[in-house]
């Protein structure tokens, strides 16, 4: 079954659009070359992660398994700092242990953005890292958040050989702080923004929203931060009439085409337009498609996800691949890219 990733935090289930805080902030929810090069042993990046105490044993409190729950989403945000050495930033994020059974969701992230109507805005967490940690929008609060469903009808395994029947922690981990630095939008069902706003009235956006555009190429939100009211039927117009990102790193990642956003025929909350369309990179396990399956999940970025990294700000990034591990042994990597499409539950 496959399992959706949401870009935000489990307000319930399937909203995944966060509260407006008092700063005016609002949780925004091909394989790489050289697949086997090693990694640096130093990345720029470094991350403190607050576990908010359930006050029960569960989740990363769990007796049995809380601990290495934590060293795994410690490894895993170490592992995508790999990508981003160019950079200096100290990161912190609080982290909840939820409990969502029935719910289909696996974990939800997101960072803030100014929610001030007119434009395109970094998150917390993008601001702080192309700044080199010279600002930090939110000051001493967490720069970001992610929620974990530990509900019993959801395996999780945090090892390099994740078994079949369960689902790829560290994947799961490196997808959902993608969504914080930036990789999500805040585009919501019927066009609206952080704020609400609907088609025709200025709202605020992330930088991503900047690239949206559809089949042609007209974007849906122009300059002054409006969204084109013509264009939201492009937010469910599927694999052919939905929404691209066509900004020139990540078209030029794809042959020089538009990319395929996930904007299926029926609007999903916290899944659609935040990532690259399931429906239509079937040959592919990107790790910022909406939704995984049980077993091995991807673990790299594609020239794809580092040219709309590349785009939305990053120009750093670089191509720094996971080294070779059990879970990506012989013909273990033609079946990771190779897989059947997967019924989706819910990650963010």
């Amino acid at each position: 079954m496959k399992t959706k990733r949401f870009k935000t935090s489990f307000a319930g289930p399937g909203e995944c659009r966060g509260s407006v805080t008092s700063k005016s902030l609002v949780l925004a929810g091909v394989l790489t070359a050289g697949l086997f090069a090693q990694q640096p042993v130093h990345a720029a990046l470094t991350f403190s992660f607050n576990y908010i105490d359930p006050g029960t044993d569960f989740g990363f409190y769990d007796s049995t398994y809380g601990n290495d729950r934590k060293l795994a989403l410690e490894a895993a945000a170490n592992d995508l700092g790999s990508y981003f050495t160019a950079y200096n930033a100290h990161l912190t994020f609080d982290v909840t242990s939820e409990n969502k059974p029935g719910t289909g969701i696996l974990a939800g992230a997101g960072s803030g953005i100014d929610i001030t109507p007119g434009g395109f805005r970094n998150t917390v967490v993008q601001e702080k890292i192309l700044s080199n940690g010279a600002t930090d929008l939110n000051g001493t609060d967490a720069d970001g958040y992610i929620g974990w469903n530990f509900s019993s009808d959801v395996k999780w395994d945090t090892s390099d050989s994740v078994a079949s029947d369960s689902y790829d922690f560290k994947s799961t981990a490196m997808h959902e702080l993608l969504h914080a630095f930036g990789f999500t939008s805040s585009v919501d069902e019927g066009g609206k923004g952080a704020n609400g706003n609907s088609p025709g009235t200025a709202d605020a956006w992330n930088i991503f929203d900047k690239f949206l555009t559809d089949k042609n190429g007209d974007r849906l939100v122009d300059d002054s931060g409006v969204f084109d009211s013509t264009k939201v039927g492009t937010l469910t117009g599927g694999t052919t009439d939905g929404v691209f990102f066509s900004g020139p790193n990540a078209m030029a990642a794809n042959g020089g085409n538009r990319v395929n956003i996930y904007s299926p025929p029926t609007y999903s909350s916290g899944s659609s337009i935040s990532h690259l369309d399931d429906d239509y990179f079937t040959s592919k396990a990107l790790l910022m498609e909406s939704a995984t399956l049980t077993g091995p999940g991807t673990r790299v970025l594609s020239d794809i996800e580092l040219g709309i990294l590349k785009d939305i700000g990053y120009s750093k990034v670089a191509p720094v691949p996971v080294p070779a591990a059990v879970w990506l042994m012989g013909s273990g990597l033609v079946a990771l890219f190779g897989m059947a499409r997967r019924r989706r539950m819910a990650a963010a």
